[in-house]
């Protein structure tokens, strides 16, 4: 049995199992659930990442057009000596031209891995850095494990603190990463100090899918 379904099925055990368990036993099973790509959409935080992400995108392919550019006017006045250029010197010249076109392409396709992999380092950050707050989260509301929403099969919409996560990063961003530029008239959000029904209070509404 893969890990996703293992997980989809401990979600909706500790949901659907909580009544009859409550009866055996008093020990809470309550769990909370987040949006994971919203906490960076969401957060300015993320955004201000996403921004940087989409900044060093747009510079690495307006490099590629500058040099796809540099080297068409090369080959327009290549050709255009070739009308007067012996077939010998021309023939090495073209050579040159595409070796160099050639390195210059196998240069930009590491370029774009290079910055790829930084990327995903930089997400990894991201949410190496706001782990904490989740930690936080989940033992004010008393919780025993935070699930992302997409591994949860079914589950009361109370128990998503996405937003409650988002505040808490807009209220103070982690140290390490991209110090977001507050809007005018933007205060902190206020941080959620009650927590939402446990698990086994009540009977569960369907998520978002």
């Amino acid at each position: 049995m893969g890990g996703r379904a293992r997980t989809l099925i401990l979600a909706l055990g500790l949901v659907l199992g909580a009544g009859a368990g409550a009866a055996q036993e008093q020990r809470p099973s309550s769990f909370l659930f987040i949006n994971q790509e919203r906490l960076l959409t969401g957060s300015r935080t993320g955004q201000a990442l996403l921004a940087a992400e989409d900044k060093a995108r747009d510079a690495l392919r307006a490099e590629a057009r500058a040099i796809d550019t540099a080297f068409e006017k090369e080959e327009r006045e290549l050709n255009e000596q070739r009308k007067t250029m012996p077939a010998d010197e021309f023939r090495g010249k073209a050579d040159d031209f595409d070796a160099r076109v050639v390195k210059a392409r196998q240069d930009q396709d590491a370029r774009s891995a290079a910055l790829a992999q930084d990327l995903e380092r930089r997400r990894r950050q991201f949410y190496a850095a706001i782990a904490p707050i989740l930690v936080t989260t989940m033992e004010r509301f008393h919780a025993h494990a935070i699930f992302d929403e997409n591994s949860v099969l079914l589950a009361d919409d109370t128990l998503n603190i996405t937003e409650a996560v988002i505040g808490e990063i807009d209220a103070a961003p982690p140290a390490g990463l991209p110090v977001p530029t507050p809007a005018p008239g933007d205060s902190p959000a206020a941080t959620p100090e009650t927590p939402p029904p446990a698990a086994d209070g009540g009977a569960p509404a369907g998520s978002d899918d």
